[in-house]
C-alpha cells in the first residue's frame, strides 16, 4: 500500500502513483525529450536501451522510456527503491508495453550487467539522486556500446536559485557538466553534442505550472492549459489512446524550443550532454538540438 508523504523532494513521487496528475509543465517536457529519442535513434540505430538510474522527473516516475518501447526497443529500466519499483512494474503492465525492471541497492553504484550490453544508456534529472556519481559515470560507460544521453537540470539558468535543492539525498556534485565531461573523457568518451532544451514560455519552478499560474493571478491561463491538456492528465492518457491529440496541444508551446543559444542557456529548464565511444561512428550527424539549424 503507497502512502503520500510529502516532506521532501526524494519522498513526494508517491502521490503521483496514487493520482496521475502530473501538471503540464511535466507533459510538455516529456513530449520535447521524445523528439530528442526520435533524432537519437535515427542517428544510431538504437535497438536497447538502458535508463538508469530512472528516478529524478516530477510526475510518474519510471515512464519516460515509454516512447522507446512503443518504437520496439528493448528497455531496461534500474531504480533504486524497492517500493517505487514495483509501482512502476504495475504501471508498465497497465500500459500493455514490456520493460526489465531491475532494483539496485542504493548503497551500491555498480549496475548488474555485462560489458557493452545497451546500444545506449541515458537518464533525466536523475544524477543527483546517485551518492557515487563517478563510479555510477563509469558503470554506464561499461556497460554501453554506442551513445550516453545524460540530461541535468540547468544550472546556468535565470531560475535556478528558485529550485529547492537541498533535500536530504540531492549530490549536487553529481549534475556539474565539466566534472561529468571529465569522468567520460577519460574512459574512452567523446562529447559529441551539447545543449539547453525543455524550453518552454514558463519559469523553470518545482510546482505545477498550473498552479504556479494561479499564484500570480493567471487563473485563466491555468484554466486554459487545463482544458488543452486536459484536466488530472498524465502522458499516460496518451500512451493509452485516451488522448490522442495530447502531444499536438502540449506542442502547441514549444516555439521557444528554436531560440538562440543565449537564450536557451538562460531559460531552458534542462541540459544534455551526448557522447559517444570513441570508436563509434554515428549513421547520421544532424544536430540533436535543431534552433541551431533552424529545423524541425
Amino acid at each position: 500500500m503507497i502512502t503520500v508523504d510529502k516532506t521532501s523532494i526524494t519522498e513526494n513521487w508517491r502521490q503521483y502513483f496514487l493520482n496521475p496528475d502530473e501538471g503540464f509543465g511535466t507533459i510538455y517536457e516529456r513530449f520535447v525529450l521524445h523528439r530528442y529519442f526520435a533524432r537519437l535513434k535515427a542517428r544510431y540505430d538504437i535497438h536497447s536501451v538502458l535508463e538508469a538510474p530512472s528516478f529524478g522527473m516530477t510526475g510518474i516516475s519510471g515512464i519516460n522510456s515509454l516512447w522507446w518501447a512503443l518504437t520496439g526497443t528493448k528497455v531496461t529500466i534500474i531504480d533504486q527503491c524497492h517500493e517505487r519499483l514495483q509501482a512502476i512494474r504495475n504501471v508498465w503492465k497497465a500500459t500493455g508495453f514490456e520493460a526489465h525492471l531491475v532494483c539496485q541497492s542504493p548503497t551500491s553504484a555498480l549496475l548488474p550487467f555485462g560489458d557493452r550490453s545497451f546500444d545506449m544508456s541515458w537518464n533525466f534529472a536523475a544524477l543527483w539522486h546517485v551518492k557515487d556519481g563517478e563510479t555510477y559515470l563509469k558503470e554506464l560507460c561499461r556497460v554501453t556500446r554506442t551513445a550516453l544521453f545524460l540530461c541535468v537540470p540547468n544550472q546556468l539558468g535565470v531560475c535556478w536559485g528558485l529550485r529547492p535543492r537541498e533535500a536530504a539525498g540531492l549530490h549536487l556534485e553529481n549534475i556539474g557538466t565539466d566534472w561529468i565531461i571529465s569522468i567520460l573523457s577519460t574512459n574512452n568518451w567523446k562529447l559529441v553534442e551539447e545543449g539547453f532544451f525543455d524550453t518552454p514560455p514558463f519559469p523553470d519552478i518545482a510546482m505545477k505550472k498550473e498552479d504556479f499560474l494561479r499564484r500570480m493571478g493567471f487563473r485563466w491561463i491555468a484554466k486554459r492549459i487545463e482544458s488543452g491538456a486536459g484536466k488530472k492528465a498524465s502522458i499516460l492518457d496518451y500512451f493509452s489512446g485516451r488522448s490522442p491529440a495530447m502531444e499536438r496541444q502540449a506542442m502547441k508551446l514549444d516555439f521557444l524550443e528554436q531560440s538562440p543559444a543565449w537564450f536557451k542557456k538562460l531559460w531552458a529548464h534542462h541540459r544534455f550532454l551526448l557522447f559517444e565511444l570513441r570508436c563509434v561512428a554515428s549513421r547520421m550527424r544532424g544536430p540533436l538540438d535543431t534552433s541551431r539549424t533552424g529545423c524541425k
